[in-house]
């Protein structure tokens, strides 16, 4: 039975599994951004914690997703998404209540890690139930809601959370994310409740099917990301890209620094310009139903990060102020259509039972690339200069874009292959 029949909605707004499923999504992850910059103000500030301490705060967010992302992509697509999400939510908020009672570095981060590693079956149990309860023709809709609210989330959840760290203090931020979280729970829980509810986001399992051991679930996953070529040319396509980006991203105050050391807030004005060029090309997006020429549009992207990125590298002193601004845009709207591009991707070339795993898969190779590529581009930085590596980077992207877009042909997805396969042979 195709369980996407019997959804039958005209706009996602009827649609109430998924708009209780959205709704828990924006508090949990307004409340995530929310106690973000509230960790780096107790850790910097409060704490004062050495250089090395501080570095370590990414890691304990980024090595859990590496090591556990691929097996909570088998559990969401073994057992059921919601209630796995449930106890995700609802741990989390216990780990994030103990975070507020802690003192210290070192206990923090723990609780930071573990906090991390309950939350790695969010996304992949998220991109499921999509799959599962949204017509065909709205998941594009359903996809760039969700990029809606994360994008926003970036940027509403720091500074509220900041200027809320400022009047109150850091630790009430992270009072305000466990409550975020515990209201996330008690909305799923709304759906665990739904007899109804609870039967339509529960897979289907065909007469004699049987589930596949543990192990054998993980192997099944690679191979089907290796067999199909435009999931794999794409994940290595956009894991190439993540490897430029995040080698130069974290760079950019040291290189406002140097060019602009009267003017601390510039970093501000970029993250900000970034999200706001991330948040207008989600919404361009929206007004489509589908997708096409993939290769086409995860190139684009990264030319138009490539060109931001590469920009930065040629500003020097006395630069008209709102030039960061423009390429921070460029960047934030590339960084919005690779996003979208490669989350509708994975929707549509997957099957509701598979789409877990292979969720889980990119997100582990993706979070990857944030453990390793900020360390050698920090040494590149010392070594040849930050403008020097961001020029390159920048290069390097909008080549490798134009690329992609080039090659495009070898991304196309099945039912446009199927549709040229039935032509041919008429």
């Amino acid at each position: 039975m195709d369980q996407q029949n019997i959804h039958p909605h005209k706009t996602i707004w009827q649609n109430k599994i998924f708009m209780k499923l959205f709704a828990s999504y924006s508090v949990s992850m307004l409340g995530h951004w929310f106690d973000m910059v509230a960790i780096i103000i107790l850790f910097s500030y409060v704490w004062q914690a050495s250089p090395l301490v501080i570095a370590l705060i990414p890691v304990a967010y980024a090595l859990p997703q590496v090591l556990l992302s691929q097996f909570a992509g088998v559990l969401t697509d073994q057992y059921h998404r919601v209630k796995i999400m449930l106890v995700s939510d609802s741990v989390t908020a216990v780990l994030t209540l103990l975070l507020f009672f802690t003192n210290s570095p070192w206990p923090a981060l723990i609780l930071l890690a573990l906090r991390s590693a309950v939350n790695v079956v969010h996304s992949p149990a998220q991109q499921g139930l999509i799959k599962l309860v949204v017509d065909e023709k709205l998941i594009m809709k359903a996809v760039t809601l969700n990029g809606t609210v994360n994008q926003m989330s970036k940027i509403i959840g720091p500074f509220a959370g900041a200027s809320l760290a400022g009047f109150l203090s850091p630790k009430f931020c992270i009072l305000v994310n466990a409550a975020a979280f515990t209201i996330s729970a008690l909305i799923l829980l709304k759906i665990v409740l739904n007899k109804k509810m609870i039967r339509e986001t529960a897979m289907v399992q065909e007469k004699g099917e049987q589930k596949g051991g543990f192990w054998s679930s993980w192997l099944e996953g690679w191979k089907i990301v290796l067999k199909s070529r435009i999931l794999f040319i794409s994940l290595i396509s956009i894991v190439i890209g993540f490897i430029a980006i995040q080698m130069i991203d974290i760079q950019f105050p040291v290189l406002f620094r140097e060019i602009a050391p009267d003017l601390p807030e510039l970093t501000g004005w970029l993250m900000g310009a970034s999200g706001l060029g991330a948040v207008l090309m989600i919404l361009v997006l929206n007004r489509f139903s589908t997708l096409n020429n993939y290769g086409i549009l995860i190139g684009l992207s990264m030319l138009l990060i490539g060109t931001g990125f590469g920009g930065l590298g040629f500003l020097r002193e006395g630069f008209f102020l709102l030039l960061p601004v423009f390429l921070g845009i460029s960047a934030g709207l590339g960084v919005g259509l690779l996003s979208i591009t490669f989350q509708y991707l994975i929707q549509k070339e997957t099957t509701e039972k598979e789409i877990g795993r292979v969720s889980g898969i990119a997100n582990s190779l993706i979070s990857m690339t944030v453990l390793v590529s900020p360390l050698v581009g920090g040494m590149l930085v010392q070594h040849f200069g930050v403008a020097v590596i961001c020029i390159a980077c920048g290069g390097f992207l909008i080549l490798f874009g134009l690329g992609l877009a080039a090659g495009s042909p070898f991304l196309e997805g099945k039912k446009k292959l199927t549709k040229e396969k039935a032509a041919a042979v008429e």
